[in-house]
């Protein structure tokens, strides 16, 4: 993120940041990702950036990916759905429009139904994860996704890329999006763990307290 707290400019268009990153930023995060065994983004990601969500620049397997997407929007010619040496799956709710889940299912893709025929519910994706022996994830982003798991204390860890530049806007997209904790009380509090600079990034690592179980 920003300095300021952005992970985009007002336009959304998280791939702004890349020209911060320099082939050893790059490495450190293909390392976090080899480490996890899935990593989850919400469909406004796709949509916004087309990620690969690959591990690509250092040594690796790479890990599941997991698309947050109740209605199926994730498009078909999007880099998620046509890369071959890594699984997706992809959690909808039952109204998603049939025709699009039968599409995505035409990419090998695993579907993931919610109960909730409005939003997908996390725990339920999570416990879905653990069955499959997914035990350790990373989200990604973007926001809105952050905060949902927030929300519902399913977070154990937080790392922060801060780069040294100010975005502002207020339709610029922060590191935590949706409707916010109003209380000081229902805040998420956090332990630092650690700070290292690399080259102008500082990327620092916190545990989210209280520390919860990393299976539900």
């Amino acid at each position: 993120m920003s300095t300021d707290g952005k992970i985009a400019p007002g336009n959304h268009k998280g791939r702004e940041f890349s020209q911060y990153m320099k082939p050893q930023h790059e490495q450190i995060l293909h390392e976090i990702r080899a480490s996890v065994d899935a990593i989850i983004i919400g469909v406004n990601t796709v949509l916004a950036d087309n990620p690969s969500l690959t591990v690509r620049k250092t040594k690796g397997k790479n890990p599941i990916r997991v698309i947050l997407d109740s209605k199926a929007q994730t498009p078909i010619t999007s880099k998620i759905l046509n890369t071959k040496n890594a699984s997706t799956i992809i959690a909808v709710t039952k109204d998603a429009p049939k025709n699009r889940v039968e599409k995505i299912k035409n990419k090998n893709v695993d579907i993931i139904y919610s109960s909730n025929p409005k939003k997908v519910e996390l725990k339920e994706v999570m416990t879905e994860l653990s069955k499959r022996g997914i035990k350790r994830v990373l989200v990604e982003g973007g926001g809105e996704t952050r905060w949902s798991f927030f929300e519902q204390k399913l977070v154990n860890e937080l790392f922060v890329w801060i780069m040294p530049t100010i975005w502002g806007g207020r339709d610029a997209p922060t590191l935590v999006e949706g409707t916010g904790f109003l209380k000081a009380k229902d805040a998420v509090n956090l332990e630092f763990k650690s700070i290292k600079q690399v080259e102008e990034i500082l990327i620092v690592w916190f545990d989210v307290k209280p520390h919860i179980p990393l299976l539900l």
